[in-house]
């Protein structure tokens, strides 16, 4: 889907797995399905459906079907508030949404991040240069 192809942009698989294994385009429906007012709901699909406008209007191809490269190209008209259509807001509200999804997801928390369950042993003085990643709990 659209959401999934967006998501997987903006947090795509390298070592550890991307948004569309971590589960955020179903965290991301479910959020707006379940929590957003209607017309927060029919702000973001509108948003969604510009990248698809944006992509028949540069490419004559659905977003989902261009290459990861001309995704990317979309993306960074987004980010820089360049796509016709676009509310200015609404980059950064989408990839809040992407990583809000992925960081509570097991595999952001499990494998993006160390994952010390809770209760554990404090150390505000942990080097940081021993894992380079942050924890979760």
């Amino acid at each position: 889907t659209l959401v999934a192809a967006i998501s997987e942009r903006i947090m795509p698989t390298t070592d550890p797995p991307g948004a569309i294994a971590a589960g955020v385009p179903a965290f991301i429906e479910m959020m707006l399905a379940d929590w957003y007012a209607e017309g927060e709901r029919n702000e973001f699909l509108a948003g969604i459906k510009t990248f698809d406008d944006f992509a028949h209007a540069q490419h004559a191809r659905n977003f989902v079907t261009l290459t990861p490269e001309h995704q990317d190209a979309a993306l960074k008209c987004a980010m820089g508030g360049m796509m016709p259509g676009l509310s200015a807001t609404f980059f950064e509200h989408c990839r809040q949404m992407v990583l809000l999804g992925y960081f509570t997801s097991e595999i952001g928390c499990r494998q993006e991040r160390v994952y010390l369950p809770v209760p554990g042993r404090y150390d505000g003085h942990y080097p940081y240069a021993q894992v380079k990643r942050i924890f979760s709990a």
